[in-house]
């Protein structure tokens, strides 16, 4: 109920602040039962962000219009790893501890 009250006094109710066809929604869906068990609450499955859903173990667009997700910045191109750099002075002896 607070979730629709928000949503009314903003004047977005027709978009937000409850679970029906047509509206956005951000949630989370949960593998397990957290009124019985809290600990649960790292079992996530899938997440909704603006009416758009995700697999949680790929990160993937699924639904309506299945998307693969981009590699991340730190995962460098074809999946290959971020290059780091273990030498702290730039001194190309890389050891990474800056001696």
């Amino acid at each position: 109920a607070g979730t629709l009250n928000g949503a009314k006094y903003l004047g977005m109710e027709g978009d937000i602040g409850s679970l029906e066809t047509g509206k956005l929604a951000d949630l989370v869906i949960i593998d397990g039962d957290l009124l019985s068990n809290f600990l649960q609450s790292d079992r996530v499955t899938h997440v909704m962000q603006n009416g758009r859903l995700y697999e949680s173990a790929s990160m993937n667009e699924i639904g309506r219009t299945p998307k693969a997700r981009k590699p991340f910045f730190f995962e460098g191109q074809n999946n290959t790893g971020m290059q780091v750099d273990t030498d702290a002075e730039g001194n190309g002896d890389g050891d990474g501890h800056g001696h």
